[in-house]
């Protein structure tokens, strides 16, 4: 939650284009000390300074931004403060952040400007959070379904796996692709396929004579492997890159 701003913001503080200074000569006030930023909060700052002085008295501080050589009064304290909190310019949109180069002058009674303080720089964030990056949609292959079904002892299981052709076309030089779930469950040797594994991920291409499957038509591949007795089943199998229904 950001800070408030500070009470004495709106304070009411003479000033010099309105009200002529008094008689010469005039002291102005000296300085402020340096400003620091003590926190910021989406676009509130909180700034402390070092306190001027001034033998008329002080009527109040102003904090200044400079945006690229305009100077831009962007806060106004009463003269015994000497830390308080205001709101900049958000970034421009789709800008991350930006830097708010501020300063601090001290104004006295009589409508005299102190020399400015030096300059501190305050980051300010967008807060607005980035535009989500959407989904990739699936692309799944209507023309088929993969049934996978093992049957298991003490660490180990012989699975069997049936791809079907559910479409009007042929299905050529088909390549099956499924992750294995637990890491323990491993690919020792199968049949009715060149099977291979690289770490969960399993891959079984066809042989020479059950490369194309026809309209209607199914092939039954299998291996045997290991699990340390464990064995949940894949969840998604591709032919071809494309998910299976």
């Amino acid at each position: 939650m950001p800070p408030s701003p500070s009470p004495s913001l709106l304070w009411p503080c003479y000033d010099p284009r309105t009200l002529p200074p008094s008689t010469p000569p005039l002291t102005p006030p000296t300085a402020p000390g340096a400003p620091t930023v003590v926190q910021t909060a989406n676009n509130y700052v909180t700034l402390r300074w070092g306190a001027a002085s001034d033998p008329d008295g002080l009527a109040c501080y102003q904090v200044y931004e400079d945006r690229n050589g305009t100077q831009a009064k962007v806060a106004t304290f009463g003269p015994d403060v000497t830390q308080g909190t205001f709101t900049v310019s958000w970034p421009p949109t789709g800008t991350p952040s930006r830097i708010a180069t501020l300063y601090v002058v001290a104004v006295d009674r009589w409508g005299a400007d102190s020399p400015p303080s030096p300059t501190v720089q305050a980051t300010i964030y967008n807060d607005l959070p980035p535009s989500p990056t959407p989904s990739p949609t699936p692309t799944y292959l209507d023309a088929c379904h993969v049934s996978y079904h093992t049957y298991n002892w003490f660490g180990g299981m012989t699975a069997y796996v049936t791809i079907s052709n559910t479409g009007s076309i042929p299905i050529t030089w088909w390549r099956l692709t499924f992750a294995f779930p637990d890491s323990r469950q491993r690919l020792t040797n199968g049949w009715e396929a060149e099977w291979s594994q690289s770490g969960q991920m399993v891959n079984a291409a066809p042989l020479a004579y059950n490369r194309n499957i026809a309209p209607g038509g199914a092939v039954t591949l299998g291996f045997n492997g290991t699990n340390g007795g464990v064995d949940p089943a894949p969840t998604v199998f591709q032919l071809n890159g494309l998910i299976c229904r």
